[in-house]
């Protein structure tokens, strides 16, 4: 009877100490997850995911997003004065427009912009059309003749598009500056004015450069004859007229400029014509260095675009970048 009441009792000892030991431990987790807890440890939501690096803005991205957000308005009002008046040269200026647009879009998404980041920039300009290329109040809604094309091409090209310039990369600054000069020279193309800008550190070297065309027009007058001759003729009296806005009271001397090649036909003349026409276009892309000042590179431009709207006389053609490289 003693031996089964001391059995008893320790198998009733046995199986009332494991459920205590298991209270104990479950105690003791409790208490540790409560230390966990209280030191910021959450083990009831999943770890949050890792915060998204921001983009890096692209070289120029600035820039280049206000030039595109101002040449798509160019473009748009351009599109809108074809629907109404059949103009070859409209069409023609669109078409390179169009181009530009391309090739500075994909300068864009090149860099890694995306393209959302792009059309965001058009649609601002496009209701507020405050963009150094597109200034506001030159909404394309407000254009419908060639005439005032003319002078929505000269007025985007402001005084603020130049600042920018002096701080990009030197292949956006050439390209820039390019289609810049292109654009005024379709406002001279299609009746604007497009007067000489202030002076800059560069104007000495434009006037020589003018000088220089001055006397390769006279030798191209003097060995032409027919319509020719009065296309150099005219020609001369606009070059004459670069070179005195150039360099106002300051006189020029005749330097002596060698020609290329000997001029004593016809043929060579308009050769003569339009090398050194077509030279002095793309040198002005070279002096948009990185030296350059705003005032220099509008001086650059506005010189590139004389030079562009005459050459097409001599059938040489508008290109959306002329004399750029890159």
């Amino acid at each position: 009877m003693d031996g089964d009441t001391r059995g008893l009792g320790s198998r009733v000892g046995m199986g009332l100490g494991r459920p205590t030991r298991r209270l104990v431990v479950l105690g003791g987790a409790a208490a540790a997850l409560a230390v966990l807890v209280d030191h910021g440890l959450r083990v009831d939501v999943p770890t949050p995911p890792p915060p998204v690096p921001t983009r890096r803005r692209a070289p120029d991205e600035l820039v280049l997003l206000a030039a595109v957000a101002g040449l798509d308005q160019v473009v748009q009002a351009e599109g809108e004065v074809l629907s109404e008046h059949q103009d070859a040269l409209v069409r023609q200026l669109r078409t390179l427009g169009q181009e530009q647009l391309r090739a500075l879009r994909g300068r864009l998404t090149n860099a890694g912009v995306p393209t959302a980041v792009i059309d965001a920039a058009v649609r601002r300009a496009r209701t507020t059309p405050t963009t150094p290329a597109a200034p506001a109040g030159s909404a394309s809604g407000q254009v419908h003749t060639p005439q005032a094309l003319a002078r929505l091409l000269r007025d985007s090209v402001g005084p603020n598009a130049w600042a920018p310039l002096t701080t990009a990369t030197a292949g956006t600054r050439q390209l820039l500056a390019a289609a810049y000069g292109q654009r005024l020279a379709g406002a001279l193309l299609l009746g604007c004015e497009v007067p000489a800008p202030r002076a800059s550190p560069l104007r000495a070297d434009l006037v020589a450069r003018t000088a220089a065309l001055v006397y390769a027009f006279q030798v191209v007058s003097a060995q032409s004859t027919g319509a020719q001759r009065r296309a150099a003729e005219s020609s001369l009296s606009a070059l004459s007229d670069l070179e005195s806005s150039l360099s106002g009271s300051t006189s020029v001397s005749p330097a002596g400029w060698a020609l290329p090649y000997p001029v004593t036909t016809p043929r060579a003349a308009r050769r003569l014509a339009t090398d050194t026409l077509s030279a002095a276009v793309d040198a002005a892309a070279a002096l948009t260095r990185s030296d350059a000042t705003a005032t220099s590179l509008e001086d650059v431009v506005g010189w590139s675009a004389h030079l562009q709207a005459l050459a097409v006389g001599w059938d040489l053609p508008l290109t959306a970048f002329p004399g750029a490289s890159s």
